[in-house]
């Protein structure tokens, strides 16, 4: 009996050290199977089964009307948390939605442009009046009436990968392509709307191109703002830059208005920061934020992970990828509401669902 005690200790102490002791990258290091996580070890659990019956979703985002809307294939689907679909509408290549207070949903996508030389396929945004009462229309998807708000007509390589509304309505628009030579209009920026659709200017705070510096961006993948707020994340291909996701802090004052990096790594005080880590991200391609504990949620594509930080720019243990999960897992796309994490997965044509071990 006193060996079998002294081995079962050993086996427990094994057990906690393999199972905590998780490092980046997520998926580079075996992980135990979530049946056998020892008591008190908090984790995300699958919920199962996933949300199935999809083409290729990839953005997901909750809308102001506690719904969740899916970028799939040419269609933008309405989906409540039960897994109902309540509506869907044709969009070529959806690529972003956002909704602001009006629940106005903001897309992205691409339309068809005829040409002398024959059709091609220009980047547009489009504006989807879900609430509307000149056409006696309320929360249906399919009738509602849209509104094309902006096309990229003289630059058919330029696309819009992400849009961020804000309190008083006005929006962001991330948009990216291939040429970056001008420094007046180069395919990469950061554009502000008003809440009228008028362009108003791009976010200057930012410099297009490649370099070290916490504020160059080069080729963009997604953006999306705070609850309540002008602060937003910004993603980005890890090529050509040191910081594939960029946190960006709205400031006002007589001397300054405009927007400035949370976390400086120029700054003593932020060096030590996990989020700013240069060269931590691969393929950023999905943001989402809890908006209660303000946690942030990123789906690395090019590792196969979330990886999850606090609102003080902390690492989470809780980020996980495909050996946590147990299957393979490709996220493209994420989403948080009422404790449940959504992630969009393209080769598997599905949602997945996730709830930490501590709320179930």
């Amino acid at each position: 009996m006193k060996n079998f005690i002294i081995l079962l200790s050993v086996c427990i102490v094994f057990i906690i050290i393999i199972g905590c002791d998780e490092k980046y990258p997520l998926d580079t290091v075996t992980s135990l199977a979530k049946q056998t996580y020892v008591v008190g070890d908090t984790t995300y659990l699958e919920i199962v089964p996933p949300f199935m019956g999809f083409r290729s979703p990839s953005v997901l985002y909750v809308g102001k009307d506690n719904l969740l809307y899916i970028a799939d294939s040419n269609r933008i689907v309405m989906m409540n948390f039960a897994g109902t679909v309540m509506g869907e509408r044709a969009i070529d290549n959806p690529s972003a939605i956002a909704q602001d207070w009006t629940l106005d949903l903001l897309v992205a996508g691409t339309v068809s442009q005829q040409t002398s030389t024959g059709v091609r396929t220009i980047a547009a945004l489009f504006r989807i009046h879900l609430v509307d009462s000149l056409s006696n229309v309320y929360h249906d998807l399919s009738r509602a009436r849209i509104d094309t708000v902006w096309k990229e007509i003289t630059r058919p390589n330029r696309r819009f990968v992400g849009i961020g509304t804000m309190p008083d309505n006005t929006y962001l628009v991330a948009r990216t392509g291939p040429d970056n030579s001008s420094p007046i209009d180069p395919d990469t920026r950061v554009m502000r709307f008003s809440k009228n659709d008028k362009y108003i200017t791009p976010v200057t705070d930012l410099a297009t191109g490649v370099g070290n510096g916490i504020q160059f961006i080069n080729q963009l993948t997604t953006l999306i703002t705070f609850p309540n707020s002008r602060n937003f994340l910004l993603a980005q291909q890890q090529v050509g830059v040191a910081y594939a996701v960029l946190w960006l802090v709205y400031k006002q004052s007589e001397e300054f208005e405009g927007w400035q990096p949370r976390f400086d790594p120029t700054n003593p005080t932020s060096m030590s920061v996990d989020f700013i880590r240069p060269y931590r991200y691969v393929l950023p391609k999905g943001l989402a934020i809890d908006d209660r504990r303000l946690d942030i949620f990123i789906a690395d594509a090019g590792l196969d992970s979330i990886v999850k930080f606090n609102s003080r720019g902390q690492f989470k243990k809780e980020s996980f990828g495909p050996y946590k999960v147990g299957h393979p897992f490709h996220p493209t796309g994420v989403a948080f509401f009422d404790k449940t994490l959504y992630v969009s997965d393209k080769s598997q044509r599905c949602i997945f669902r996730f709830k930490l071990s501590t709320d179930f």
